[in-house]
């Protein structure tokens, strides 16, 4: 009886120490070679503009002031924005009659819809001075100097050349509208200028010089 006591309790021991080593490697931690993860990395890149500034503008050829005649010129500013909503230009005069030599002038061109451009220059009485607009993309011409081949502004979606005019003001008037970014190069937008004095008037001799503005902003 002794013995077979004995050996129940060497088996036990045996089952017991079995039970414990394998509940150890069952819940012995995994070892594993390599764990990972990852994360974002956020940079913002912020919006600007930039533009060139040409050299002032001689206008090709002299006017008689009493038998009259015309000249033109020109001016081209290069704008650079990585705005995704694009940006806008537009043209301002210092002064009215923004042409001028002392307390003599040319007077500003006179649109027979004032505020929308002429289709075609229209000689004046006396004097004039405007301009018009040459984008590089014709898409981003503002609308009122678009045509439709026969009328500015509008439901117009050309940009023909020379033809829609328009007088300085003092109030800034838009004239460029582009609706996204430029690339690293830029557009060129181009302001054409147009000076007319009619047959049999009168301008005192001299050097008539005009202030001209333009601004580049981003669009909202």
């Amino acid at each position: 009886m002794r013995g077979e006591k004995n050996i129940r309790g060497f088996l036990v021991i045996i089952l017991a120490t079995f039970v414990i080593l394998s509940g150890y490697s069952y819940f012995e931690p995994i070892a594993v070679s390599a764990v990972s993860d990852s994360v974002n990395v956020t940079q913002t890149v912020t919006s600007e503009i930039t533009i060139t500034s040409p050299t002032d503008v001689v206008m090709s050829g002299s006017i008689a002031g009493m038998s009259g005649g015309s000249a033109t010129g020109s001016a081209t500013w290069t704008v650079s924005t990585d705005d995704s909503s694009g940006f806008n230009m537009q043209i301002n005069s210092d002064a009215v009659n923004c042409l001028r030599n002392g307390p003599d002038h040319f007077n500003d061109y006179a649109e027979a819809v004032a505020g929308t451009p002429d289709f075609g220059w229209m000689n004046p009485a006396v004097s004039a001075f405007g301009y018009t607009v040459e984008t590089a993309t014709a898409d981003d011409t503002a609308q009122p100097f678009k045509d439709d081949g026969s009328a500015c502004g509008g439901t117009g979606t050309l940009n023909t050349a020379d033809v829609c005019w328009k007088g300085f003001s003092t109030t800034p008037f838009m004239i460029v509208n582009r609706t996204g970014l430029t690339g690293s190069s830029g557009e060129a937008e181009t302001v054409k200028f147009k000076s007319q004095l009619a047959s049999g008037q009168f301008l005192p001799e001299g050097n008539y010089v005009a202030n001209i503005t333009v601004t580049a902003v981003t669009n909202p």
